[in-house]
């Protein structure tokens, strides 16, 4: 998984490029601005922006921000716009907040491309790459719903922040979709923060709260990881169905433990601006879904 996503990082990085001119040159540099130090999603598109960057020929400058935050990110993408780069790729940490630097940026005339996360308005984007996350939302209910095996109780969401796309329409398309689910009653999400111990502490109040929950889902990675640090210190592996989103190493591990019972992923899309589009073949990677070892 975490080569896949570096593929979508390669792709991405190609993207930011071509959008900034038809061919590569010294002249070209990017500047990669991610969400989040010390993340493995966050690491795999950097490992990939440095191969397509090497390949391409042109210069990339990659930052994180310490958390995954707004207040975070924008003090580092306003350190990256003073070096006047040719192209500026990022996972937005705010669908709201991070526009008006964006803004600022692109009229300084570099090209935005956003990667996973996106922004209310996109009209200062020159490309997107993500996913259909509302699908993404729909299969992570279709997964716990498939692994409760007709199994009535209590279900809810552990995720991160408001105002994040992904998670934002991942939310929505799992509680569209857990409604054809008579047999769920869905008690509801809680946010958590992308801080893991925090989503950790989120789950083992949860299920002091509800003893009887069958099921949970983290849209997310750091949300995901502190629900599988819950469900072990609860020790509630055997009664509780739990899925999450993304691939992290943790997340794997926990998978692979029996903490975490599925894994849930999407086709990758791109789109660009008609001005900027440049020639890149379409690029998709299957609904991926990993089983835990059966309990």
């Amino acid at each position: 998984m975490t080569k896949a996503i570096a593929r979508l990082s390669i792709l991405l990085a190609a993207t930011a490029i071509s959008a900034t001119a038809a061919s590569a040159s010294d002249d070209i540099s990017v500047s990669l601005v991610l969400g989040q130090r010390n993340s493995g999603f966050h690491e795999a598109i950097a490992c990939g922006a440095r191969a397509a960057a090497k390949e391409l020929g042109v210069k990339v400058n990659i930052q994180a921000a310490p958390t995954y935050s707004a207040s975070e990110q924008i003090p580092v993408l306003n350190a990256v716009m003073a070096t006047s780069p040719s192209a500026i790729v990022l996972d937005p940490t705010s669908s709201t907040a991070l526009i008006a630097p964006l803004m600022e940026a692109a009229a300084n005339g570099a090209k935005i491309v956003a990667v996973d996360t996106t922004l209310d308005d996109p009209s200062v984007l020159s490309a997107v790459v993500g996913t259909d996350n509302e699908s993404v939302g729909r299969e992570t209910a279709k997964a716990l719903a498939k692994a409760l095996d007709g199994k009535s109780g209590k279900v809810a969401q552990i995720n991160s922040i408001p105002g994040i796309s992904t998670v934002d329409a991942r939310i929505k398309g799992f509680e569209e979709e857990i409604k054809k689910y008579p047999n769920l009653t869905y008690i509801g999400n809680q946010f958590a923060s992308e801080d893991i111990p925090k989503a950790q502490q989120a789950y083992v109040s949860l299920m002091s709260a509800n003893p009887d929950l069958i099921g949970v889902v983290s849209q997310s990675n750091n949300p995901a990881i502190g629900v599988a640090g819950g469900i072990r210190s609860t020790e509630t592996a055997e009664s509780v169905v739990a899925i999450a989103v993304d691939a992290d190493e943790a997340e794997i591990e926990a998978l692979n433990e029996g903490l975490l019972d599925a894994l849930v992923s999407s086709p990758t899309k791109w789109a660009m601006s008609a001005s900027s589009r440049p020639s890149l073949p379409s690029r998709a990677s299957p609904s991926r879904r990993r089983s835990a070892p059966a309990r």
